[in-house]
Order: structure tokens, then C-alpha cells, then sequence
């Protein structure tokens, strides 16, 4: 406790211990920054019809491996102009990162709304054997 409390007193301690801090730093920011090729995406539906409709379509299609329905959450936001408050499902889709362009593509197609929330983001780090799951699970090119 002694070294970190002197570590942060003055500039120079920062400057003469900058090996020490991105190290720190580097610890901080989480497990791993390497990509898996996995991704997960968000898709919100307004009913469970839609949800389960578009999640076995994105399933039989292996454009996902795998589809978590949340019921009833509430989104909040401004749509032509008017805040609005609705209540929605959302879908939690494991898929290949290569997919995700075409899964939005997809979604699109397939969804009531005019603009469906679909955003996708990689994973940096997951159980290997979940990982290769989803990879053999999903379409290897479309």
C-alpha cells in the first residue's frame, strides 16, 4: 500500500515508473483483447411472436448458433421526433463475426420495425469449447 500511496504524490513518480503503470493499466482493462471470431448481437422485437419466429429463422438458417429471448424489458427513445416508452423482448445472438453483416442484413428483412436495433459486438474472450460450438454451429460462408 505504501508504494502505490508514494506512486501517485508527485509527477516525477509517474514519469520514473512508467514501466510499472502501463503494466498496471494493461491488468485493468480485463482478460484478454485477443478477437475469438464470435459475436454476440441485440436484437429487440416487440412481442413474442416476433421473437420467436426471427429466432428460429436465424437458428434453421445457422446464421446463430443459439438465441436468448428476454421478455418484458423497456426501451426508451426518440423516434421522429417523440420520446417513446415501450415495452419489447430482446434477442441475445451467438454467431460467427463473419455473419454479423448478413444476420443484420436478415433482420432487416424479417422485422416489423421500419429501423430494427440490431448491434453486434466480438468477443474478446469466452470457454473454448462454447467458442468452437458456435463456429461449427453457423453457416462457414453465405
Amino acid at each position: 500500500e505504501g508504494k502505490m500511496q508514494s506512486l501517485f504524490q508527485t509527477p516525477r513518480a509517474l514519469l520514473l515508473t512508467g514501466r510499472g503503470m502501463t503494466g498496471m493499466l494493461a491488468g485493468l482493462r480485463g482478460m484478454s483483447t485477443a478477437k475469438t471470431g464470435v459475436s454476440i448481437c441485440y436484437i429487440t422485437v416487440p412481442g413474442a411472436k416476433t421473437a420467436d419466429s426471427l429466432a428460429d429463422k436465424l437458428v434453421s438458417s445457422k446464421l446463430a448458433a443459439c438465441v436468448n429471448i428476454f421478455p418484458q424489458i423497456t426501451s426508451v427513445y426518440t423516434w421522429e421526433g417523440k420520446v417513446n416508452k415501450d415495452s419489447e423482448l430482446l434477442l441475445m445472438v451467438k454467431t460467427r463475426s463473419e455473419l454479423t453483416k448478413t444476420l443484420a442484413e436478415f433482420v432487416q428483412d424479417n422485422h416489423p420495425y421500419d429501423v430494427p436495433e440490431v448491434i453486434c459486438t466480438e468477443l474478446s474472450d469466452g470457454l473454448p469449447a462454447y467458442l468452437k460450438w458456435v463456429k461449427d454451429t453457423t453457416a462457414n460462408d453465405l
